[in-house]
């Protein structure tokens, strides 16, 4: 039996905190020539969706941790200048 079309499907959920989450996810298919090996052509399209689902991410990721590094430093630094240091 000849495969002629493979799909992967790759779903993530991050945990943004605040009871928020980014659920991402991408769905990729390729037709397989005669020619090509079918589990080869998987193994590429997993990659590449891996690789997409984290660069979609990255941008919001990003800017969550940064603000939360933020608001952690003014709640520190609010806390440090009541105690006198």
């Amino acid at each position: 039996m000849q495969i002629t079309t493979v799909s992967v499907g790759y779903r993530r959920k991050f945990n943004l905190s605040n009871f928020e989450s980014l659920d991402l996810e991408v769905n990729l298919y390729a037709k397989v020539d005669q020619d090509e090996d079918a589990d080869a052509v998987t193994d590429f399209l997993w990659q590449q969706a891996k690789a997409s689902v984290k660069a979609q991410a990255a941008p919001v990721l990003k800017s969550v941790n940064y603000q939360a590094q933020v608001k952690h430093k003014e709640s520190w630094a609010a806390v440090s200048e009541e105690d006198g240091f």
